[in-house]
């Protein structure tokens, strides 16, 4: 057995240990491969969320599907958390290969990460609506494949597919491939598969932002949190150049009062290099541009031992 079993087997076991609660799943961000490589295969992906709350005892408040991983922020205990991505990957890789694409590799895994304070909740919703707008794919609640849309959204009220109630059991069959009953309410849109209003809990997201300025605010300046979560998801941040000048304007304010970018001096800028690399996983090349500084010079301070936060 290799190194990456070994591991997925030990975190599953710990997992299926927990009580209930709240938890983010991501899942393990597949480079050789696409759970989903075309629109209806997302919209799959859909219905699959769905099917997710009434297999297992779960409750969904936020998913983003992305072409190569998933993430879930729901409620429930961890085996029931467990259950629910077992029952997903081998849904969606039998999907795969029905479709003529290789399965999922049998050491595809997860991460669950508890979340047990409001404010960690509010990051993970950050986090998870995220995804798109970080890849540059779309603003969150303009990406089809995942809950944000249902967010503050004065159109979501007016998305609507076809209830189950007006679709045979064998037409229900065949959308959801499962012979699970399905909530007679449940709206089956013909791109998208079935609506996120149709199951996703969308009160306690209203319950963690207080109005549609506060989400949006913090979407685009939660940066250093951004990054923490990433970390302990076992996933990087990705930040456009414009977000980098922005964290090393705020870096600036707090830390040189009175400063400009261009009135710092090499020693400052060596103090920023050190908080951009460890905080914000920044790279050197990513460094260099935004100081005005050359590489080999960032490379230099990061490798200094004169520079760091014990020394300021």
């Amino acid at each position: 057995m290799f190194a990456g079993m070994k591991s997925f087997l030990k975190d599953r076991k710990t997992y299926l240990s927990w009580d209930k609660g709240y938890y983010h799943l991501s899942s393990d961000g597949w480079q050789q491969g696409k759970l989903f490589h075309n629109e209806a295969q997302f919209a799959y992906g859909m219905t699959l969320v769905g099917l997710l709350t009434l297999r297992f005892k779960i409750v969904i408040y936020d998913f983003t599907l992305m072409d190569n991983h998933i993430h879930l922020l729901m409620s429930g205990s961890g085996a029931e958390c467990v259950g629910a991505f077992d029952y997903f990957r081998m849904k969606i890789s039998a999907r795969l290969v029905q479709d003529g694409f290789p399965p999922l590799p049998e050491d595809y895994g997860f991460k669950l990460k508890p979340v047990t304070t409001p404010e960690q909740m509010r990051i993970n919703f950050l986090y998870v609506d995220r995804n798109p707008m970080e890849k540059g794919i779309s603003l969150p609640g303009g990406y089809p494949w995942g809950a944000a849309g249902l967010h503050y959204s004065k159109m979501h009220p007016y998305l609507h597919g076809v209830k189950a109630l007006s679709l045979t059991k064998n037409k229900l069959e065949h959308m959801t491939g499962t012979r699970t009953p399905i909530p007679p309410h449940w709206e089956f849109h013909p791109e998208l598969g079935l609506l996120p209003s149709s199951f996703v809990d969308n009160s306690l997201f209203e319950r963690m932002f207080s109005s549609p300025k506060e989400y949006q605010t913090r979407l685009v300046k939660e940066y250093e949190a951004f990054v923490k979560l990433g970390r302990d998801m076992g996933e990087t941040v990705e930040f456009s150049p414009r977000e980098i000048q922005d964290i090393l304007q705020q870096l600036i304010t707090a830390n040189f009062p009175g400063k400009t970018l261009h009135s710092l001096t090499n020693d400052d800028k060596a103090r920023l290099c050190v908080l951009l690399s460890e905080n914000y996983l920044l790279t050197t090349a990513q460094m260099a541009e935004a100081l005005s500084l050359p590489e080999y010079l960032v490379k230099q301070f990061l490798s200094s031992k004169d520079y760091g936060k014990k020394k300021w």
